[in-house]
């Protein structure tokens, strides 16, 4: 890849952990630091040139690092950057643990790796900003101003379908569709995370590790997760403002349906009944780590609370072993969830 430290995108840093060994190399030095040995003995499944690779472009990337004893021969031994590489260790076992299914013997499957190198794809395509609003068919996904062609855009489309990001139906005319599915928009927790990460390990001092239209693309997608039956009606605004006033800020619009589901809408909304206004490290925290983040409300304080308290919730609960099924995360309590990834 050749991203160096001081230029980590959130897609590079997906693909790092998400593309051959990265994820496992990262798992494996989770408890200490390893020789270069005992290093490929513990990441089964790969070869120790596979090994060699990855381990050097997460030392590059500074997530790692590499001492060398002299000596014949040599002792070479890789561990965790603190705090840079020990932050993503712990977001990524967070996430993880929410979000991936493991092996009888308790290791990470290579597929579920692998879709974080998909996720940064998608994320990076723009598609999930145009899918946020409604299905859309692939001749409206190949008008995205993404420079690809509309068959490029259609083999895009069915990897991420392939990959279960994407779900593909019928619309008006039985025209062929595509809409998001929970696994993308799970995805966003890590997004987020990666966000954090970067505000503090890779971007300079005064900004945020996400833009404040990405930190809004990313609500929309997420909102949709949550159910808040008990404020049927509602409506909700959030005004994302740009760090250090270097951009132009983003505006997020939802609706509480009368089922109870949460739909974004392009917005402007008259009279809602809640406002959040902060900048992205703000947003992003609330994300992360439950409500009462540094967010300023104004209005039906609890719609808010409720609604953040419990995408926090249905983010970072595990599910898809039936530990906690995406209902359960979706219509708890108001009160803060029990797991937090700071």
């Amino acid at each position: 890849m050749g991203a160096n430290s001081s230029e980590l995108t959130t897609p590079q840093v997906l693909r790092l952990v998400g593309a051959g060994a990265g994820g496992a190399i990262l798992m494996a030095l989770g408890e200490g630091p390893l020789r270069t040995k005992e290093l490929t003995e513990q990441v089964r499944g790969y070869t120790p040139r596979t090994i060699y690779r990855y381990s050097s472009k997460l030392v590059a990337a500074g997530i790692l690092e590499r001492h060398e004893e002299p000596g014949v021969p040599s002792k070479v031994t890789h561990s965790l950057s603190e705090p840079r590489g020990r932050e993503l260790y712990e977001l990524v076992v967070a996430y993880a643990e929410a979000s991936f299914t493991r092996l009888p013997d308790g290791r990470i499957d290579a597929h579920a790796w692998g879709s974080l190198a998909m996720l940064a794809d998608l994320w990076e395509s723009g598609l999930v900003e145009v899918l946020n609003l409604g299905p859309k068919s692939p001749t409206e996904l190949a008008q995205l101003e993404h420079g690809l062609s509309y068959h490029q855009v259609n083999r895009r489309a069915g990897l991420f379908t392939i990959g279960g990001f994407l779900r593909e139906g019928l619309g008006h005319g039985n025209r062929r569709v595509y809409t998001l599915t929970e696994r993308a928009r799970r995805g966003m927790a890590l997004i987020a995370g990666i966000g954090r990460w970067r505000r503090r390990h890779v971007v300079g001092e005064g900004r945020s590790g996400l833009t404040a239209r990405e930190a809004g693309g990313l609500l929309r997608t997420a909102l949709p997760l949550v159910a808040l039956p008990e404020h049927a009606g509602k409506s909700l605004g959030m005004a994302i403002a740009a760090s250090g006033g270097k951009e132009e800020g983003e505006a997020v619009w939802v609706r509480v349906e009368p089922e109870g589901s949460v739909l974004s809408y392009e917005g402007p909304l008259p009279d809602v009944d809640a406002a959040a206004h902060g900048e992205v490290a703000d947003f992003i925290d609330t994300i992360l780590d439950g409500p009462g983040n540094g967010l300023r409300v104004d209005g039906d304080e609890r719609l808010l609370r409720a609604c953040f308290g419990r995408l926090h919730s249905v983010l970072w609960k595990s599910w898809p072993d039936g530990s906690a099924t995406p209902a359960e995360g979706m219509t708890g309590g108001d009160d803060s969830p029990e797991l937090s990834y700071s």
